[in-house]
């Protein structure tokens, strides 16, 4: 089975977006729009495709201070929150939503519950429970299962 050839780069700049070679990360310079996790964002292009691609990039850069966290992580959270739950994509206010988020403060979250599982999974259940796809009941019976 061959994958399909995404141009990463092209998307990115269609989305403001500029790839940057990973050794020239620092995080005391890092720039909105910044995205140092190519092979990530080759990830998601190849598997989801060139729409899924950018609809990831403009849900998270929609405002400046989300587009700080061109992370892999939340990259991975908000592509696979967008695959399971495509109804989402007709909400009229998905890209408000995600701009009302601290992206940055529920992945620091996220990675402070040192939980055991990947920050991606931790912060796919935080957007799915922000975004309503997880009941109260269905929490309530989480928990008693523990």
């Amino acid at each position: 089975m061959s994958r399909s050839t995404v141009n990463i780069y092209k998307i990115a700049r269609e989305c403001g977006v500029r790839l940057q070679d990973a050794r020239q990360h620092s995080p005391a310079s890092r720039r909105p729009f910044d995205c140092f996790c190519k092979p990530t964002v080759r990830e998601i292009g190849e598997r989801f495709g060139e729409g899924h691609l950018r609809l990831v990039f403009n849900l998270i850069c929609g405002s400046k201070q989300n587009g700080r966290e061109l992370y892999a992580d939340v990259m991975k959270a908000v592509s696979r929150l967008i695959a399971k739950h495509p109804e989402l994509i007709r909400r009229p206010s998905l890209v408000d939503d995600f701009n009302a988020f601290d992206l940055g403060a529920m992945r620091r979250g996220a990675k402070n519950m040192r939980c055991d599982v990947p920050t991606s999974d931790v912060l796919l259940v935080l957007l799915s429970i922000r975004f309503g796809l997880v009941t109260d009941n269905e929490l309530n019976l989480a928990g008693e299962a523990a």
